[in-house]
């Protein structure tokens, strides 16, 4: 990346960075602010109220970027509008079209784990990053990854482990790679979404802890393999929007309308980085485990050749049996 395009994306970063701390940015002359924090910023007077496709459906309005009017609304009436845990009961509301602006703030606000929902206000003393920075930042391929770290990581039952660590053009993203034994010429593989409730808790709502030991035994006893293990929480939306959408499910939906009741798509990844990783590691064709056919597609698209499609699946309880249902219907998932 050159000079000027490094300079381009930090100010973009930057942008994001401010949605995190709970302040607002400017772009061009329109100033925007998290929907989430209005209660914490009662001096703003927002005029509009900017919410992604997805939610707009949700709300019974064209499935497109739309700014709903607010103007005169409280910061609770607001939060109804853009947060769906609440339990809004929609009155009449007053409409206009997204800007490409208001587009590009929208996809800042997922870049920052937020709800993809901003209220648009006056003008403000606020960070100000140019449009065309940010068309930039989203149009770059995910495939420009670093190599930040890497040690020996003796694992029960195989010793012979190299874990790598790897940064993405997104600055707080950082990806990790398992080398496991012996590749070969054509390795298992296994690209894994991070899961912090399935991995780490041993969550019963899901699949993923019980597809990450299935994968690394497939591994182990194929004698050599690469775990991939993806900081994409969520299917892409974060671990905080994933709770909200847990919470969404106890009322009855599944997880790609949850996903969708937030503002978001049904599934935020992009596998290319995974393509990225492996081909950094010298790898570009594999025996990928895999019960989505979608991520084989991605990583086809992404130049690394999948010679073969290994199953994993993982068993069914009565605790994730829906979401397994909902893989298979919705997603194509192959069980």
């Amino acid at each position: 990346m050159d000079n000027k395009l490094a300079l381009s994306a930090t100010a973009v970063e930057r942008a994001i960075d401010e949605f995190r701390r709970q302040r607002g940015i400017t772009i061009g002359e329109i100033a925007y602010y998290p929907a989430e924090f209005i209660g914490e910023n009662p001096g703003l007077r927002p005029s509009f109220l900017l919410v992604s496709a997805p939610r707009a459906e949700a709300l019974g309005l064209p499935p497109q970027p739309a700014r709903i009017d607010v103007a005169g609304m409280t910061a609770a009436e607001i939060t109804k509008l853009a947060n769906p845990l609440a339990r809004q009961t929609l009155s009449a509301i007053k409409t206009a079209p997204a800007s490409e602006a208001d587009s590009l703030a929208l996809a800042l606000a997922k870049y920052a784990s937020l709800l993809p929902a901003l209220v648009v206000t006056g003008k403000q003393d606020w960070l100000t990053v140019k449009a065309t920075d940010i068309k930039h930042y989203i149009a770059a391929p995910l495939t420009g990854v670093t190599e930040t770290a890497q040690a020996r990581l003796p694992l029960e039952g195989m010793e012979d482990v190299r874990i790598i660590s790897f940064r993405s053009r997104h600055g707080a993203s950082v990806h990790l790679a398992l080398v496991m034994g012996r590749p070969g010429d054509a390795p298992l593989v296994r690209i894994h979404s991070s899961c912090v409730t399935g991995d780490i808790l041993g969550s019963l709502r899901c699949d993923c802890g019980d597809q990450l030991k299935l994968a690394m035994d497939a591994i182990r006893r194929e004698g050599g393999g690469v775990l991939v293990y993806l900081h994409q929480e969520g299917r892409g939306i974060g671990i905080t929007n994933k709770l909200r959408a847990y919470a969404l499910q106890e009322r009855g939906m599944d997880t790609y309308e949850a996903n969708r009741q937030l503002g978001f798509e049904e599934d935020e990844r992009d596998f290319s980085i995974a393509a990225a990783i492996l081909k950094k590691l010298g790898i570009r064709r594999i025996r990928m485990l895999t019960n989505n056919p979608h991520k084989l597609e991605a990583l086809k698209a992404a130049g690394v050749e999948v010679a073969e499609r290994v199953p994993l699946v993982a068993p069914s309880g009565k605790h994730n049996h829906g979401y397994l249902d909902a893989k298979g219907k919705k997603a194509g998932h192959l069980f």
